[in-house]
């Protein structure tokens, strides 16, 4: 009688460690997956600068039946228009004046209509106020008739390769910040960093929503925010 029920007690006593040690093998390959679990979010980072470099391009130009009549009027020209820059501040060295060019004009049935001479000035310098104010009064030689094509100035900023490290480091220390408050919701733990990608910088007007794929860069207003955006992925513990 013994020996009849022995076949059904050997899977019963069996019974209870095959589950505590298939539990084990459970849990372990739960550590394990969870050892490549990762969470990835975005930080960003902001900062408001003063373009420091202002570029200024103008040209003033002429036309007459001959090319030596329309010399003759834009030497005229030219030189009220230096009388008016050296005026109005503007330095030997930060100023060049481009060789006088000179070109055909002709109407859209191939009709010969005169000679166009151009002389083309271009100002580059760090004393951004003063050149936007010598700018902004040029009105006076449009006053005088003469026909000066002025471009708006081109505000730079030069010091961004140094803010570039501080901006990453804040726009990390965000992405971490983030990823600890999804964590923290779903009762895990937040582990080390696993990677980081860093984006292209966005040089934009003050307070603006444009980005691009390839980075914004302003030129249009002196003053004006850069951000830094990266994608960090943290381990999950």
């Amino acid at each position: 009688m013994v020996r009849e029920r022995l076949p059904w007690l050997i899977p019963a006593i069996l019974l209870p460690f095959a589950i505590f040690f298939g539990a084990l093998f459970v849990a372990d390959g739960i550590r394990d997956r969870n050892a490549d679990d990762v969470i990835t979010v975005t930080g960003s980072a902001k900062k408001a600068i003063v373009s420091d470099f202002v570029v200024w391009n103008a040209s003033v130009s002429s036309q007459a039946d001959t090319p030596t009549a329309a010399l003759k009027r834009l030497s005229g020209w030219t030189k009220t228009v230096n009388a008016f820059l050296a005026d109005e501040g503007a330095r030997p060295d930060e100023l060049t004046l481009a060789p006088v060019s000179t070109e055909t004009v002709t109407a859209d049935d191939g009709t010969f209509l005169g000679y166009r001479l151009t002389r083309a000035y271009q100002i580059r310098s760090s004393r951004v106020a003063d050149v936007t104010r010598l700018v902004e009064n040029t009105s006076k030689l449009l006053a005088q008739g003469i026909p000066l094509a002025a471009e708006p100035p081109q505000f730079i900023f030069t010091k961004l390769p140094a803010l570039r490290p501080e901006l990453l480091a804040a726009a990390t220390k965000d992405a971490q910040k983030r990823a600890r408050v999804l964590v923290d919701a779903t009762g895990a733990d937040l582990g080390g960093l696993r990677d980081v990608s860093v984006g292209v910088f966005q040089v934009t007007t003050r307070n603006s929503t444009e980005v691009s794929d390839y980075g914004e860069y302003d030129t249009s207003t002196r003053e004006k925010d850069v951000t830094a955006v990266v994608n960090v992925s943290f381990a999950l513990k």
